[in-house]
Formats: C-alpha cells, structure tokens, sequence
C-alpha cells in the first residue's frame, strides 16, 4: 500500500511534466530523497534553533547560501503573509471583527 507521500510526489511529478503514471521506481527514488531531505533539515534546524523545536527562521538560516531555495522560500513566505491578510480582510468583511 502505497502513503499519502507517494501519491503527492506522483502527482508533483505529472505537475512538473512527467507522465500522469510515472514509472513506481521513479517515484519511489524521488519519495526517497525527499523524505531524506527533510529529515536531514528538520535535525539541523533542531540542532541550530531553540531545542526541540523547528522554526521558519532556522529553515532560512539554512537555505541562505542556497539562491534558488532562498528565494523560492521567501517567495512563499511571501505568499503566505499575503493570503493570511486576504483571509484576514475576508472574515472582517463578511463577519465583521
């Protein structure tokens, strides 16, 4: 039986340009280094931040000699911030605060 991780990086794969059914050991491989990267993350950012907790600004610290993973990160913390405040803006105008 195949976890919720398989069917997510399947999907990713197809999002990205791979066929709709890519091949199991594809995405076996690419499950793989997924989880062993956030693993790898996750123990370092424990290790560099408050003990035992995992926090944005650790992930950032890590990524920053990274310019491709920097940016794409500040570009969804960006997009966050932005939906929060959308979020934010619609409850007020709908339910009002």
């Amino acid at each position: 039986k195949q976890n919720d991780c398989y069917f997510t990086v399947r999907c990713m794969m197809y999002g990205f340009g791979d066929d709709q059914n890519p091949y199991t050991e594809s995405v076996d491989i690419l499950e793989d280094l997924v989880i062993e990267f956030i693993t790898e993350m996750t123990h370092k950012a424990m290790s560099i931040g408050r003990q035992g907790r995992v926090q944005v600004e650790d992930i950032v610290f890590l990524i920053r000699k990274d310019p491709r993973k920097f940016a794409r990160v500040k570009d969804l913390l960006t997009m966050n911030e932005e939906l929060k405040r959308a979020r934010k803006a619609f409850d007020e105008a709908n339910y009002g605060s």
